[in-house]
């Protein structure tokens, strides 16, 4: 940085330490408003209109907008349907040291942070309160924390010692926090891109464990039925048609399958990665009155989710997990008596990734090895997220760095809050090396 803009990276390391207890408390105040996502519907609007709050308060021009008020978010080929808006603002901030400059494509550079507000809800106790922030052992608990309202405030701060300093900006510090991103949910950071608020490069502070990942998986979640019609006991019958023993056939085949799939060659950074075929819920039958069942039951079901590597299509997916199943029921008789159906649970969530030239690795990985005396490491972020608008359907590259912590959708969340100091530092440096 030159002399001429009046500070220096000690000047901003400094203001960090300074501020060490404000980056906790903003952590504390984002994780206290219960911005839970129950789609369609979403509580995220009180925790949005404190961040447009805090926003102004450090010079930037806000703009809070419900996803849905943006032109052409509806007919865009990856809109996702059916999700309730009302309520819900996106919120975008800019903090530029020009102003009445255009912004935008006439700035000299632009530097982008973005990160949604909504949780996953609640469900279940833990030794802690959901939405108290309590600090203990060098870690700070609530539901959020991690997921991701750690890395929000610590971008938030970014910007503020910026503000403070007086650091003259040379292009566009665009901070937005979005909706609806927990579930599968991407409409709200598509209508920021749509809206207009792209840049040179975007940074996400997903928790994945302090690394600087060019690239995400992606994935999906489904439901598998498995009926039968007419079932009852069928006394005297010896081949019946069981969903139960059909479900248990297809569980079979899936774990083969991820198995075989995981065996194959992989993209560029994944080369040692597994992707998981996770099931999450297995149901059949029903309990009668008196404790206990006395009918095959109609239906079986699986609900699962499943990670794949940057460069496997939604069309790819589906029609290998449907050969699947045909390939199994090909010569599987409990299979040939039963029939299956597919739903999908989620939207289809492609992995992405960005260039690696890109010169926002060295500058990361320089900044982040100056604040903790360690070599910085560039690994793809282990989890599907919405980066892939990003990357994959707007101008702006993104860029995965955000903090270490445990517990993200389960009681009992946490940051680690040394990382959310670490991340401060390193996106303050990075954003005055870029933008001046």
């Amino acid at each position: 940085m030159s002399d001429s803009t009046g500070y220096s990276r000690d000047s901003i390391l400094e203001w960090v330490e300074a501020h060490r207890a404000e980056v906790i408390s903003l952590t504390q105040s984002l994780i206290s408003f219960p911005s839970e996502n129950k789609p369609p519907h979403g509580n995220e609007k009180d925790c949005q209109m404190f961040v447009a709050d805090f926003l102004r308060e450090i010079g930037c021009q806000v703009d809070a907008f419900q996803p849905e008020e943006v032109e052409g978010l509806t007919d865009h080929p990856v809109y996702w349907p059916g999700r309730d808006y009302s309520e819900r603002p996106n919120v975008v901030g800019v903090l530029t040291s020009r102003p009445g400059e255009e912004q935008g494509p006439a700035n000299k550079r632009s530097m982008l942070f973005t990160g949604h507000v909504d949780v996953v809800p609640v469900v279940g106790e833990g030794q802690f309160g959901w939405w108290d922030g309590t600090v203990e052992n060098g870690k700070l608990y609530g539901r959020g924390s991690n997921d991701m309202k750690g890395g929000i405030a610590a971008y938030l701060m970014a910007a503020r010692c910026m503000s403070d300093l007086g650091v003259d900006l040379k292009g566009d510090l665009i901070l937005e926090t979005v909706v609806d991103e927990e579930f599968g949910g991407a409409n709200g950071t598509l209508a920021c891109r749509l809206r207009g608020y792209n840049a040179d490069i975007a940074i996400n502070p997903e928790p994945n464990n302090m690394y600087i990942s060019p690239s995400h998986r992606g994935g999906q979640q489904f439901r598998l039925f498995v009926d039968a019609e007419g079932v009852g006991m069928g006394f005297g019958e010896t081949e019946l048609p069981d969903p139960v023993i059909g479900l248990g056939h297809v569980l079979a085949a899936l774990d083969e399958y991820n198995t075989e799939r995981n065996a194959r060659p992989k993209p560029k950074g994944f080369e040692d990665d597994v992707f998981p075929l996770m099931p999450f819920i297995l149901q059949a039958g029903e309990l009668l009155p008196w404790g206990t069942g006395e009918a095959i039951p109609e239906t079986a079901w699986v609900e699962f989710w499943i990670e794949i590597p940057p460069g496997v299509t939604e069309d790819e997916l589906r029609s290998e997990l449907e050969e699947v199943v045909a390939k199994r029921t090909e010569i599987t008789p409990a299979l040939q008596r039963v029939s299956t159906r597919w739903e999908q649970r989620t939207r289809f969530l492609p992995g992405s990734t960005m260039s690696e030239d890109n010169p926002i690795f060295k500058l990361l990985a320089t900044n982040l090895e100056s604040v903790t005396g360690r070599p910085a490491e560039h690994i793809p972020a282990p989890f599907a997220c919405d980066g892939f608008i990003f990357n994959l359907h707007s101008p702006t590259p993104v860029v995965v760095f955000g903090p270490r912590g445990g517990n993200a959708h389960a009681p009992d969340e946490w940051v680690n809050i040394e990382d959310l100091i670490t991340l401060t530092k390193t996106y303050a440096l990075t954003i005055a090396d870029w933008l001046t």
